[in-house]
């Protein structure tokens, strides 16, 4: 992204306006679904009182993926039902943020999924006196997404010293950017707790098209050694992906 702007001879040294930004966007979301889960406890949610299964199922449901926080991502999903209720379509917006002392990893991407429950939902029968139901579906889904990622403390050898017998290692700046597409199918369950609260497990995978472009602070460097073999992690990974996930969220 930086290097967007000093290709048209703009230098900004933007990050740390960035960093502000980012952390609002954050801040903003997270408030936001926390707020949802105070105003579903405020309008009298009471698990013993029983419900029609009918009204148990919401329209639409915003979620959240605790596990992307590990991958350095706040990721959110709204999924929206047809009347019904054997059909959806799922938008999730990921945001991939950090910028400390050995990551700089920015980026965003955007996941579009049509999902199909053959069933619909189906009230649970095992206990009469819970609010819960549950259903199976298949979805067919486009990621698409964009990454700048620079590993601050990657070393690479630079000089021999004869007198001491050591490598000296210099601390390069080097930054890959990425642009992917990637076309994925995946099988999930998605179970309605007490009156609207919802868990969604999944598992699925894909192909990901992934375009990449590496940089260094240093023209001359050679940076063709750099990353040359990412793993199924990495923003920057092309190849067949899994897909495995759950997800909690709630009615509205």
């Amino acid at each position: 992204m930086r290097n967007f702007f000093e290709n048209f001879g703009i230098e900004l040294y933007f990050r740390p306006e960035f960093n502000t930004i980012m952390t609002r966007i954050i801040a903003v979301s997270v408030i936001f679904f926390l707020s949802g889960i105070a105003a579903f406890a405020d309008t009298g949610w009471n698990p013993n009182r029983k419900k029609n299964f009918e009204d148990l199922r919401k329209p639409i449901i915003v979620k959240l993926s605790p596990f992307h926080f590990f991958d350095r991502q706040l990721s959110l999903t709204g999924d929206f039902f047809d009347k019904s209720y054997r059909r959806s379509t799922a938008i999730t917006l990921n945001l991939i943020y950090a910028d400390n002392s050995r990551v700089y990893d920015v980026g965003t991407s955007l996941q579009l999924e049509r999902r199909f429950f053959p069933r619909g939902f189906m009230p649970d029968t095992s206990n009469p006196n819970r609010n819960s139901a549950s259903g199976f579906y298949f979805g067919l889904g486009l990621h698409l997404g964009y990454s700048e990622y620079n590993d601050i403390e990657r070393y690479r050898s630079s000089n021999y010293d004869p007198i001491t017998g050591m490598i000296i290692y210099t601390n390069d700046d080097v930054s890959i950017t990425s642009m992917w597409a990637s076309p994925m199918v995946s099988l999930g369950y998605q179970l309605i707790l007490w009156d609207a609260l919802y868990l969604d497990a999944y598992v699925g995978g894909g192909i990901k098209f992934n375009q990449t472009e590496k940089t260094a602070n240093k023209k001359s460097m050679d940076i063709s050694q750099y990353y040359q073999d990412p793993d199924i992690f990495s923003r920057h990974y092309k190849g067949i992906v899994p897909r495995v996930g759950i997800t909690l969220g709630i009615g509205l």
